[in-house]
């Protein structure tokens, strides 16, 4: 996994997008004229927030991942945002477990399947993993028999194709992703989304926090490397290969690392 210099993250970068995100000023009105809907309080964002509802489980870590509450704080609607810029051929399995996830610790404290409130899981994407040419592709459960009538179990997973942006008819949505496409900022919510990846691009302290994981990650990545070697080299004599051709072969995968580390 290669990572990008601190100086050339843009905002479909999932790092700087859950930075810019996680400020209530970016997403609120992103989140509201994505879906067509008003929110009366948003908390602030969660970035890269991780949910698990027990040990047992595979945990969830989410880009941007929001509430909306009400007067006394009690979830009204719950939102995660993914900048998804690779097909990964399981997104919408993906999509359902972390929709699975979220509503888990919604009930880990024993409500009702009564309190479960509206929940929206939204893929920002360049290609289009459907393959019918739509910029955005809404999904909820209907009846097969019927698509009219809606399961209403307050869940949606929704797909936005960004470099279709010509093909949005809201102009304020298109401008959005016309600017994950182009990063071309054109309208007042893309330039105060411009802004804030400026400001985050100037941060020392922002700077310094990625670069520590760029380190990190090269390190375990060299010490995965290396592990990896010495069982291939256990394997290869526990079947009975020579001495000699072990050490010729470690040799070669030595020269090999060190090579790609030039």
């Amino acid at each position: 996994m290669s990572i990008k210099p601190f100086d050339d993250l843009d905002i479909t970068d999932p790092i700087m997008f859950g930075l810019v995100f996680s400020n209530t000023h970016i997403a609120k009105p992103f989140i509201e004229h994505l879906l067509g809907i008003e929110i009366d309080h948003l908390e602030t964002p969660t970035l890269e927030a991780v949910l698990s509802y027990d040990a047992e489980h595979k945990g969830v870590r989410y880009d941007v991942f929001a509430r909306e509450t009400n007067e006394n704080g009690a979830t009204i609607r719950s939102f995660d945002l993914e900048m998804q810029m690779v097909d990964t051929k399981e997104l919408p399995q993906r999509a359902r477990y972390y929709q699975s996830v979220c509503d888990g610790v919604a009930l880990s404290k024993g409500d009702f399947y009564t309190s479960l409130r509206e929940q929206y899981v939204i893929f920002l994407c360049p290609m289009d993993i459907f393959g019918h040419g739509y910029p955005v592709y809404h999904f909820e459960n209907r009846a097969r028999e019927n698509p009219e009538i809606t399961l209403n179990d307050l869940t949606f997973k929704n797909f936005y194709i960004f470099t279709r942006y010509e093909k949005f008819r809201n102009p304020v949505v298109k401008a959005y992703m016309k600017y994950f496409a182009t990063r071309v900022a054109d309208s007042s919510e893309t330039e105060s989304i411009n802004s804030q990846v400026s400001f985050y691009k100037t941060d020392t302290f922002i700077r310094n926090k990625y670069m520590t994981y760029e380190y990190d990650l090269h390190e375990s990545k060299e010490a995965g490397r290396a592990e990896g070697l010495n069982e291939s080299i256990d394997i290869f004599k526990s079947l009975g290969v020579s001495q000699e051709i072990l050490e010729k072969a470690k040799q070669i995968a030595a020269e090999k690392i060190a090579s790609d580390k030039k």
